[in-house]
């Protein structure tokens, strides 16, 4: 079994009432309706053709990319606990 690499995507729409339509670019884990959001997992094989074309989209404001796979997920030890 392989584990396909996927990304997340932050999507900023216009109205809420096209969260279905943007359903088909990939899937979709959380909904906000009062920012107007959607957090989507998507391939990593396929991210910049997706992006492109949810860019294109008069309903789509603002496409982001998750920080995660950025942070620091090693920790060092904090001055008081080493005491």
């Amino acid at each position: 079994m392989n584990i396909i690499p996927r990304i997340s995507l932050i999507i900023y729409l216009k109205h809420m009432k096209h969260e279905r339509q943007i359903r088909k670019f990939g899937h979709i884990v959380s909904t906000n309706r009062q920012d107007r959001f959607v957090v989507m997992y998507i391939n990593e094989a396929e991210a910049d053709d997706v992006v492109n074309k949810l860019m294109k989209l008069k309903y789509v404001k603002h496409v982001e990319g998750s920080p995660y796979k950025y942070l620091k997920k090693t920790y060092e030890k904090e001055q008081h606990e080493i005491m």
